[in-house]
């Protein structure tokens, strides 16, 4: 989850209940992690950009820094003896199962995302702990862009190494004063009766589609696996593991 600008504006599986999103998310997240074909994975990374496309900006953000975790694969896995083909795989697999838990669960933003997890048994607690967190992320961002926005306006002439400095102190503030105001708002929930629980305020009703679509989901993902491990194909860029 982003915030402010960095939320998805469109939700092409809005019709469908979340919980049936959040079901079928999981199943081809888990499928996406299996496949072992190159160009099976190209093409549902493919599919997944074209189902995402009317939020290309925000999803080209959230891949770039997906990606940067990917960079470390392609400069230690080669020099342990891999071929790059490897590295290169596991970038497909991050990618594809990032694309599809933007789809299936990232559009669905907070307001629908917790009530389902809620929904779906998941420990209230760490639920509440979700919505608190993301909540936090607005005022963090929002006080290190101006924080920072203030430096660059105000601060004399600098080295670069002054300037490093000026960011490591103002990162550090920023951090503090985020553990300060969480024990203020901790104390003031508690004084207020908060037992660590959000009620949930949001009621979903399951529909038939939405047994179809799961079901469609399962033999999807199963057919994937299935194609994917069909031998004698001839098909380049397969690596077992």
């Amino acid at each position: 989850m982003y915030p402010d600008n960095q939320e998805f504006k469109n939700d092409l599986l809005s019709p469908f209940d979340p919980r049936c999103r959040l079901a079928a998310g999981l199943v081809f997240i888990f499928s996406v992690l299996h496949i072992t074909n190159f160009f099976l994975l190209a093409g549902l990374v493919c599919a997944a950009v074209l189902a995402l496309i009317r939020d290309i900006k925000t999803v080209l953000w959230r891949l770039a820094a997906v990606n940067m975790f990917c960079v470390p694969l392609f400069i230690t896995m080669p020099l342990g003896g891999y071929n790059m083909a490897i590295p290169a795989l596991y970038a497909l697999r991050i990618n594809a199962a990032a694309l599809f838990s933007m789809l299936f669960a990232a559009s669905l933003g907070i307001g629908r995302l917790a009530p389902a997890l809620a929904k779906l048994k998941v420990n209230a607690k760490l639920v509440s702990l979700l919505i608190l967190t993301y909540r936090y992320i607005f005022l963090m961002y929002d006080r290190v862009f101006r924080a920072v926005l203030s430096m660059r306006l105000r601060r004399p002439r600098q080295t670069t190494q002054a300037a490093w400095r000026s960011y490591t102190a103002l990162f550090a503030s920023a951090f503090a004063g985020a553990f300060f105001r969480s024990q203020k708002i901790s104390r003031a929930a508690q004084a207020r009766g908060f037992d660590g629980v959000f009620p949930v305020t949001r009621d979903f009703r399951w529909k038939f589609r939405d047994t179809l679509a799961l079901a469609a989901a399962f033999a999807v993902s199963i057919l994937l696996i299935y194609f994917d491990r069909i031998p004698g194909q001839g098909l380049p860029w397969r690596i077992y593991r």
